[in-house]
């Protein structure tokens, strides 16, 4: 396993964001789907947490078909996005890496 020269302030910076944007999905999933009349702050909060991404997926939505506009498959697509921007953030900020 290699070693990078910011590897563990990395490693917590990126976990970080990727449990806060995995929490604001689940709890947004689990609204959607118990609640009868959502008022979906976390969803609001999830897009401002994945900006830049967020915003254009949120955008995005309005060119869906709707009869594919599902809310739990926006708050998923969200969720992912998030992901992805917790490993691109785990890659640049890592550092080189350290020789043997």
């Amino acid at each position: 396993m290699r070693r990078y020269s910011n590897g563990r302030l990395a490693a917590v910076l990126s976990g970080g964001y990727a449990a806060l944007v995995s929490l604001l999905g689940v709890v947004s999933v689990v609204i959607l789907l118990t609640v009868q009349d959502p008022i979906l702050l976390t969803a609001a909060a999830l897009v401002a947490v994945t900006f830049p991404l967020g915003p254009l997926v949120w955008w995005a939505w309005d060119a869906v078909p709707p009869t594919l506009r599902e809310p739990v498959l926006l708050i998923v697509i969200l969720t992912v996005v998030g992901l992805l921007q917790a490993y691109v953030l785990w890659r640049f900020t890592r550092g080189r890496a350290l020789e043997a």
